[in-house]
């Protein structure tokens, strides 16, 4: 019996790019640290070798995840090894700003935008991030919400409450309960902290505005203000400043987008489903429509003129990696809406594009490593165009989301790998 192995090279930004495949007689031809050999001055070595459900999902019986590394040759230079390190060096994601840390004695300074925070020396980045999320709610709410019984609090906390319990049952008997734990991260507890990523995204470029935290306190209106900071965060990981509009005498989108010279409307719609995210009722197997057509008309009111305009649709259902892109119903949804559109002669088309977006992990408790979906439509015809490298850097920006990096580790990690070129352990 022979078993098919899938290839998978995990890149800077952490995204796995599939690198071709094979067969062996077993299932266990690898283990990690194996090394694949040297191509173009890079040693392939295994990362992680993935078996049973999620290397089916990759059509594979065994998935290994390769990372690639400078070789270790007597020809390469000193020169290019540094330059090689100062490329992985660099963040392996887009974010609004880096971030800004140090050691003060026992204690930890992060500094958010123009806040400075004093934190204990051992908390981890993905700790403060969620207490940073917390602090934007505010003491007095947190405080009524924590009085409640579990299930009936608002949807973050019982969510921080599946966090705080998946890392007490990873926790090993004698350890230190001021040290980080390491637990596999179910969807919800991913749902948790990409919010907080996005608050801690925002809260560098702005301040994250007070109606919108009110809106996300608001189990009603939760779900309608998330899909908003998930949408300006992914600007603000772009480079733009980000401008809210708070104003309910006419119809306008929800922000604007700016950076430089360049100005771009954003308009952000989520579809609602009974029992999820908040929203009353039971859920069902299986969804109706994703009603992108009613959405995306709805969506165009608020069309300011004058300048590019983009509608971003979350469609809120289950994510199905097995299911190539247009092979999605959603996406097939989509497809006619604007073949539809097509039909009717239009000379020129009032917005630029329709990015529609699925970060369904708050529907699974054991499948969180899954990435979100996305696809992106851009009009024919547009009145106003957005330049290339913004279009480069919102792909790029949609293709990391839900991808969280710790900046100060990533730099020791790095550093650790060119031990020998920076002569000696790193700390």
């Amino acid at each position: 019996m022979w078993f098919t192995y899938v290839y998978a090279v995990k890149l800077l930004s952490g995204r796995l790019v599939r690198a071709g495949q094979d067969f062996g007689p077993t299932i266990d031809t690898y283990k990690v640290g194996d090394s694949l050999g040297i191509k173009n001055g890079k040693e392939g070595i295994v990362l992680a070798v993935v078996k049973g459900d999620d290397a089916k999902l990759n059509g594979a019986d065994v998935l290994i995840i390769v990372e690639e590394r400078p070789a270790k040759t007597g020809v390469q230079s000193v020169t290019n090894t540094i330059l090689q390190m100062n490329e992985e060096l660099q963040s392996p994601r887009l974010t609004s700003r880096p971030q800004i840390q140090a050691l003060f004695g026992d204690q930890r300074v992060r500094a958010v935008r123009n806040s400075i925070y004093f934190r204990p020396k051992d908390e981890s980045f993905y700790d403060f991030q969620i207490n940073l999320l917390l602090w934007a709610f505010g003491k007095p709410w947190y405080d009524a919400e924590m009085a409640k019984a579990v299930e009936e609090r608002h949807i973050i906390l019982r969510w921080r409450h599946e966090r705080s319990e998946l890392l007490k049952a990873h926790q090993k008997p004698g350890d230190d309960p001021n040290k980080p734990v390491a637990a596999p991260m179910t969807g919800n507890v991913k749902a948790l902290q990409v919010l907080a990523d996005d608050i801690y995204q925002l809260e560098h470029a702005l301040k994250t505005p007070r109606k919108i935290i009110d809106r996300l306190r608001d189990p009603r209106q939760f779900q309608g203000a998330r899909n908003e900071i998930a949408v300006a965060s992914i600007f603000a990981r772009c480079g733009f400043d980000i401008h809210f509009i708070d104003d309910d005498t006419k119809r306008n989108p929800e922000f604007i987008a700016e950076k430089g010279a360049e100005k771009i409307a954003v308009e952000a719609k989520s579809r609602h489903r009974p029992g999820v995210l908040e929203e009353r009722g039971l859920m069902k197997d299986d969804p109706a429509p994703a009603k992108i057509k009613e959405h995306y008309e709805n969506a165009l009111q608020q069309n300011p003129g004058g300048i590019p305009f983009i509608v971003f649709i979350d469609v809120n259902l289950a994510l199905t990696p097995e299911i190539p892109p247009m092979e999605k119903a959603w996406v097939k949804e989509a497809m006619k809406c604007f073949d539809d559109r097509g039909q009717e002669g239009r000379a020129m088309d009032p917005d630029t594009a329709l990015i529609l977006t699925n970060f369904g992990w708050y529907y699974y408790r054991d499948r969180a490593a899954m990435p979100g979906e996305c696809i992106t439509v851009r009009t024919a015809n547009p009145q106003f165009q957005i330049q290339e490298e913004t279009w480069k850097l919102l792909e790029r920006a949609l293709s990391e989301y839900g991808f969280i990096v710790d900046e100060e580790q990533h730099e020791k990690d790095v550093r650790a790998r060119y031990s020998e070129l920076l002569g000696g352990p790193v700390t």
